[in-house]
């Protein structure tokens, strides 16, 4: 009698146990057989059903739809920009064919239209260039390429900036207004990149007569480059998105214009790599000012920068 209760009580208790278990483990089961419908369509919209106890099932879940929510926006994100970039570099490419097959079709027998032909070649090459450098920039960052991170005069090398940007200002005024000597720990190349990015995209928006005026100062432990125009603005609307890839205010007159829509994107890249960021402020038919705080490796005392030196940057 004792055998047989304590058999028949073994039994009862591994008929509980077993179906104790088989109902903990059943959410379980639905998880991993979504988990594995999810791998073998690649359908990154479906997500886990989450219980409804708050245990650590529901935790579980709730964590891997949101891994489920960021992988979904960075597969997203990487769509749009190779499809951006098709786009952008099919326009050139399709130009390019145009006045090619105009100059096999005898176009080169006038010289007016055998000149506007290779002009055109030549602009649609310079900005495919642009563009792919751009994209290079790009993708370098998103691999994780490390900077080659050294001194630099960030005064210094914003007046090298200006001085090969006056040439191309065609009627605006790019001056140099408050400069201080300030050093950063950086990548020079990236860094004058970003610059030449800022001051090209403001000498775009500024019509002639127009300022752009270029700063560089410190606060704190802080390293404020800056660069102010006078241009058409930026609506608030914009003002969110202007930093995101091939992302345009206007974009037939930035296209036509030879903008990438890359620009801005390669700044905040940079100006984030350093261990800063950029703001901008802008308001509209009054100008814009793009601001990059980077920190500084400058003792605390300020100096002016040297006269000559902004001097002979100015003639």
């Amino acid at each position: 009698m004792l055998a047989a209760v304590v058999l028949g009580a073994l039994a009862l208790a591994a008929l509980i146990g077993w179906f104790l278990a088989s109902r903990a483990m059943r959410p379980v089961d639905r998880m991993t057989r979504t988990a594995r419908a999810i791998g073998d369509s690649g359908d990154l919209t479906r997500r886990l059903e989450e219980p409804r106890e708050r245990d650590e099932l529901r935790r579980l879940a709730s964590t891997f739809n949101d891994m489920l929510a960021r992988l979904d926006q960075a597969v997203g994100a990487q769509r749009r920009f190779l499809a951006d970039a098709s786009h952008e570099l099919r326009s050139p490419l399709a130009a390019i064919r145009t006045n090619v097959e105009a100059l096999l079709r005898g176009a080169d027998a006038d010289p007016t239209d055998r000149e506007e032909s290779l002009r055109a070649i030549a602009r649609e090459t310079d900005r495919m260039g642009r563009l792919v450098a751009d994209l290079l920039a790009l993708a370098r960052a998103d691999a994780g390429q490390p900077l080659v991170r050294k001194p630099i005069e960030l005064d210094a090398l914003l007046i090298e900036a200006y001085q090969q940007q006056r040439r191309l200002a065609e009627g605006v005024n790019l001056t140099l207004g408050e400069l201080e000597q300030v050093e950063v720990m950086g990548d020079a190349d990236r860094l004058k990149q970003l610059v030449l990015n800022l001051v090209d995209n403001a000498l775009r928006y500024t019509p002639p007569g127009g300022d752009v005026t270029l700063d560089v100062t410190r606060e704190a432990s802080w390293a404020l480059l800056r660069v102010r125009d006078t241009g058409v603005g930026i609506s608030a609307e914009h003002l969110p998105h202007i930093f995101e890839r091939f992302y345009r205010v206007d974009p037939p007159r930035t296209r036509h214009s030879g903008g990438t829509g890359l620009g801005l994107a390669i700044c905040k890249w940079v100006a984030e790599a350093h261990g800063g960021r950029i703001e901008v402020a802008s308001t509209v038919d009054h100008g814009s000012v793009f601001t990059v705080f980077l920190p500084a490796r400058t003792p605390a005392v300020q100096h002016s920068a040297p006269a000559e030196l902004v001097a002979t940057a100015q003639r």
